[in-house]
């Protein structure tokens, strides 16, 4: 009997053993499961945020013409002036009314000296000026708010 005690403790042991292999099995299982479901449900099922806007480009531009301008040092300045409009902008319906546009350009070159305006910083500078100036000036007649893309000088001529 005693032999058999000992055999059905034996079992006892093992079978305990045994019953807890299966049952570790499946909590891991388990747990490998919802985590896999988690990452796919994050990376498969969400929904795809929107791609970002695309920057505006510029369409067609518009000549402002040249200008001829009297430097604050005493020195002259002839410049022709472009801009760059905003894709599907068009400048047929702003040729007819320029004189407002081409006061906002020659304005952001009042006060300037040649050495300002000789350097590259300068030109940007006052590249920068025009497009808000006339940027300012569009938006009552197109209500957007950057008509301008870019400002282009065609000629520039200091004496």
């Amino acid at each position: 009997m005693a032999g058999k005690a000992k055999k059905s403790e034996g079992d006892g042991g093992g079978g305990v053993g045994k019953g807890k292999s299966p049952m570790l099995m499946m909590v891991v299982v388990l747990i490998a499961g919802l985590a896999g479901g988690v990452f796919a449900g994050k990376n498969f099922l969400a929904p795809k945020a929107p791609p970002p806007p695309k920057p505006p480009t510029v369409g067609k531009t518009l000549d402002l013409g040249e200008f001829i301008i009297n430097l604050g040092d005493e020195h002259y300045l002839k410049a022709g002036v472009a801009l760059g409009l905003k894709e599907g902008i068009d400048p047929k319906k702003l040729e007819e009314d320029t004189a407002p546009l081409r006061d906002a350009a020659l304005m952001a070159f009042s006060g300037k000296t040649r050495s300002q305006l000789n350097s590259l910083e300068g030109k940007h500078k006052v590249k920068e000026e025009i497009r808000e100036r006339v940027n300012e000036v569009l938006e009552h007649k197109t209500h957007a708010k950057e008509s301008v893309l870019e400002v282009y000088f065609t000629s520039f001529t200091t004496q």
